[in-house]
């Protein structure tokens, strides 16, 4: 007789939406973002290793090639939003020959027209916008 496989099912979360309140900050540049009890508000970083490092939050400088990410308070932390739907021609990228803080101006008039609109809880406690 063979061993008889024990299977996890996690029981379903039950759905939780955000919705968005139009405050958003750049990471190193905005004091505000460490108030963490403003449900609904984004924060926003790049992902680029020389702005966490050796040059932490200089925006204006070019050189550097990454991406900002964008993250959603949810009244207890910052969770990651998925941003395929939010910047579909991939606005939220940038070139060394670029200034990041150049992008994050693209990006925060993407972020300010969703203001009012929901994010949805998805796997692993990322929120994606809801249409």
């Amino acid at each position: 007789m063979g061993k008889r496989k024990i299977t996890y099912t996690s029981s379903p979360k039950p759905a939780r939406l955000i919705t968005l309140t139009g405050n958003i900050y750049l990471q190193y540049h905005d004091d505000d973002a460490s108030i963490e009890n403003h449900k609904g508000d984004l924060l926003v970083f790049a992902e680029c290793k020389q702005l966490h490092t050796n040059y932490l939050g200089e925006y204006e400088r070019t050189g550097f090639a990454g991406y900002f990410k964008v993250d959603v308070y949810d009244g207890v932390e910052w969770r990651p939003v998925i941003l395929n739907e939010i910047f579909r021609a991939r606005e939220h990228h940038f070139a060394k020959t670029e200034r990041s803080i150049d992008t994050y101006a693209i990006c925060r008039e993407i972020l300010l027209a969703l203001t009012g609109k929901a994010l949805s809880r998805t796997y692993r406690e990322h929120y994606e916008l809801l249409e």
